[in-house]
């Protein structure tokens, strides 16, 4: 199973982008591609799009096209943002001596990184991101996050050991009554994808069965 928490947190490497999908003639185009590439998360609030939706989601320019126009379209240039961080982040540039770090061309937990609901910055780069996105500002969202994700996995591990159970007594032969334990497992099984789907939401990653 993927661990739920980790996958919340900024991550500790590069992470590599591959080839371009394109190219294509308008930016949007690209989203579908960036979210597959960036896991469903933005890339600066490591917020799934499960809880603020598809269309909660956007192309950001790294370089934003109103200054760099030429890499408008460049696969090199775009990320998968959430609609409030792109719009926080508006026409940003990085300087020489202070950037923006972003998980393909930095390693983002060298800069900032959560604690629970509340965020830190470890060098003024990660200070800037931090307080030019407002990510201090949104603790309680990311701590709701985390509390339904506490709440989902202990449900979660309850109908596993339960589907466990019932397996198990079914596989007694002096069970009396196998139907009723095929419509139990059955039950328990539906029960435990709903449960996955939730927890998929919360993170964007999807959940291994057992």
């Amino acid at each position: 199973m993927i661990r739920v928490f980790e996958v919340l947190l900024y991550p500790e490497e590069r992470q590599p982008r591959g080839s371009d999908p394109g190219p294509f003639a308008d930016h949007r185009s690209y989203k579908p591609h960036l979210q597959r590439k960036f896991r469903r998360k933005c890339v600066y609030c490591r917020v799934s799009d499960g809880i603020k939706g598809y269309e909660g989601f956007g192309v950001d320019h790294y370089l934003p096209r109103s200054k760099f126009p030429a890499f408008a379209l460049a696969w090199s240039n775009l990320f998968y943002a959430c609609n409030v961080c792109n719009s926080w982040k508006g026409d940003s540039v990085s300087v020489p001596d202070l950037f923006l770090p972003n998980p393909c061309g930095h390693r983002m937990a060298d800069h900032l990184q959560y604690s629970g609901g509340e965020i830190e910055a470890y060098t003024p780069h990660g200070e800037w991101l931090k307080e030019l996105l407002h990510l201090d500002e949104r603790s309680s969202l990311r701590e709701f996050i985390l509390s339904a994700l506490g709440k989902f996995l202990i449900a979660r591990n309850e109908l596993v050991r339960d589907l466990i159970t019932l397996e198990s007594r079914l596989d007694d032969r002096s069970s009396e009554d196998p139907g009723a334990f095929h419509a139990a497992i059955l039950e328990t099984v539906e029960e435990l994808e709903r449960v996955d789907r939730q927890i998929e939401c919360l993170t964007g990653e999807p959940v291994t069965w057992r």
